[in-house]
């Protein structure tokens, strides 16, 4: 293939034997399931086939009209090629409408950065990226862009209404042409001259540009210099103030360049006054199982608040989020609240909108009563509450979700500091109750960890620095995450344990397999498993294919570090299995020169129906 052939086939797709026929098929995947940071993608594979292309928005909370095009075009039907779509790939800033919560998330893709929640999503950005032969990201910028001062609204530092590059031409790839020949059809539908979209070349690899040090930070600059794809960003203006042609317009403009890139694809029916209005809807919540209606809300003292949309679905993927007035980092839909300090309301958000406001009103006197003794702190650890007395422990696994509640009967407006962790980086205040704080002892500062009593572990401090209350603290141990066995069940029902050995590799007869659980020190929920580049869950089926290898891959579900790999090699007579490879090799994607037989067919997600396993097989 090759080397800028304008061909791959999705991630979602890799791994199954070929149909007949070529079967279009749609699917979708949350990466950092059940933290703050859910990651959701949508896979699709064509009615034909040909080139993947990657489309991603809202990576910049305060341009949602980039996220609502993107969720546009994961709807759509595909009648050639294959789409890997990223509608919302920073929901933080959504819920708070901003372009960065910690960092400018489209700064961090020029290294492998390891501190906030946003370093996590780019790692699996990227390795979304990697299977992909194009990349296309929507965006919406202050102004007009244009190559010539016009006005304070239409210049060169201006971004809106263009479609930007890094490069005209970058090795054998000419994106100037790619780009200026999209633009000829994307304008035929813009009325307005003053909408029409413009090329906009930001020069970045040139030495002089006034953008090369900003964009070279950027995914565009990292599809393009790492991967060698083109890549190019859609940029529409928030001087527009009409959401629903903003919308509109750039979903076409979206399709006009996936079809330069040979995927062909019909979007859904766009009413522009509907896409307004479906943004400021409303959506039902419940909490402690009771739907919010305006009514104020009795919460007990010490009583833990569950909250819970009441469709657990959104049909067009808006982002929901619940902050009580004293935490506005904490998202209630993804993490339970424990009541030990008063607050005033709930606030509902969707896609970063208010949508309503509730009134808590407390059902006794707050705070708690006081046990006797030491204080005691709350904690939650992995969506579990757990309480430990000022100089004890609690033991953990490097990846698991935590966070600090606060200390049971407290009359203080208490300050928790987890030392070697910073909360808020910007200020910096000590506070770190009620963050989701994730255990991962790489990304704290070196300086407060902590020799600990138990094997292997490293420990950390979590101080009480509540001005007027006696000092008191506990402590953290966390664990290497240690995989010990991955358990499947082939098709004939037998449970297949595989012993993991990072590095090694196993011989399997050919066929389908599912995946039972992934056995750790930790919980599973905290490991993301993945069969050549598709992530699979427990209950999901992988093909094992005669004389190809598999790779299989673990990695921590709330950091995307990995935890190793192994090949799954099929046992063939006379066939010696290929040594184990390196991860994701572009160079052995399936390419556009095989024939239709050998190409994947569509993911097929069977689940466990709960059939006796007759054998256990251990290898």
């Amino acid at each position: 293939m090759a080397k800028h052939t304008l061909w791959a086939v999705s991630a979602v797709l890799v791994l199954l034997a070929a149909a007949p026929a070529w079967a279009s098929s749609r699917t979708g995947f949350v990466f950092f399931e059940g933290t703050q940071y859910p990651l959701p993608v949508v896979f699709v594979q064509g009615e034909a086939p040909g080139p993947t292309v990657m489309v991603q928005g809202g990576i910049q909370g305060d341009e949602p009209t980039g996220f609502l095009a993107a969720q546009y075009i994961a709807e759509s039907r595909v009648l050639k090629g294959n789409l890997i779509v990223v509608p919302r790939a920073n929901v933080p800033s959504i819920h708070v409408h901003q372009r960065a919560v910690n960092v400018d998330m489209n700064r961090r893709f020029d290294r492998d950065y390891n501190q906030f929640y946003e370093d996590r999503l780019a790692r699996a950005v990227r390795f979304l990226l990697s299977q992909s032969s194009a990349l296309i990201h929507l965006h919406e910028g202050s102004g007009f862009y244009d190559p010539v001062y016009v006005s304070p609204l239409r210049n060169p530092s201006r971004w809106g209404q263009s479609v930007i590059i890094d490069a005209r031409v970058y090795e054998s790839l000419n994106l100037a042409r790619l780009v200026s020949d999209a633009l000829k059809e994307i304008n035929t539908t813009v009325k307005n001259p003053d909408y029409q979209f413009k090329l906009f070349d930001t020069r970045t690899f040139e030495p002089g540009s006034r953008y090369r040090a900003e964009m070279r930070k950027s995914l565009t600059y990292y599809a393009l210099s790492s991967l060698n794809i083109p890549a190019m960003a859609v940029e529409v203006s928030k001087n527009i103030g009409q959401l629903g042609w903003k919308v509109k317009h750039q979903v076409y403009a979206t399709s006009v360049l996936l079809k330069h890139c040979g995927v062909v694809i019909v979007p859904p029916e766009i009413d522009e006054a509907e896409v307004e209005r479906s943004y400021e809807r409303s959506q039902n919540i419940k909490v402690n199982g009771r739907k919010l209606d305006g009514k104020p809300l009795a919460v007990a003292p010490g009583g833990t608040l569950t909250v819970e949309p009441a469709e657990k679905t959104d049909p067009h993927g808006q982002v929901l989020a619940v902050f009580a007035s004293d935490r506005q980092g904490q998202n209630l839909v993804d993490a339970p609240r424990m009541a030990l300090e008063s607050f005033g309301e709930l606030e509902t958000r969707v896609d970063g909108r208010k949508v309503g406001t509730t009134t808590v009103q407390f059902a006794g006197a707050m705070p708690p009563p006081l046990p006797p003794g030491p204080p005691v702190f709350v904690c939650w650890l992995n969506g579990k509450s757990v309480q430990v007395k000022s100089g004890g422990s609690i033991r953990a696994v490097a990846g698991d979700q935590f966070l600090i509640e606060g200390v049971l009967g407290s009359k203080w407006k208490e300050v928790l500091n987890f030392k070697g962790y910073t909360a808020k980086p910007h200020e910096n205040d000590g506070q770190d109750m009620g963050w989701e704080i994730i255990l991962d002892p790489d990304a704290f500062i070196d300086r407060y960890r902590m020799p600990s009593p138990v094997s292997g572990a490293v420990r950390y401090q979590i101080t009480r620095e509540t001005p007027g209350a006696r000092p008191a603290s506990f402590y953290v141990d966390i664990e290497p995450r240690r995989v010990q066995s991955i358990k499947l069940v082939n098709a004939k029902g037998q449970a297949v344990v595989v012993r993991w050995a990072s590095g090694g590799e196993v011989n399997l007869p050919p066929g389908d397999y599912t995946v039972a659980e992934t056995a750790s020190n930790g919980p599973q929920s905290r490991i993301l498993t993945l069969a050549g580049t598709r992530p699979v869950k427990p209950g999901d089926t992988f093909r094992v294919e005669p004389g190809r290898p598999l790779l299989f891959s673990i990695k921590q579900a709330t950091t995307f570090a990995g935890l190793g790999v192994m090949t799954l090699a099929p046992r063939q007579a006379g066939v010696k299995a290929a040594p184990p490879r390196a991860e994701q090799p572009r160079a052995e994607r399936p390419r556009a020169e095989q024939p239709r037989a050998e190409r994947p067919e569509a993911a097929d997600h069977k689940r466990l129906s709960g059939t006796p396993v007759p054998k256990k097989l251990v290898y």
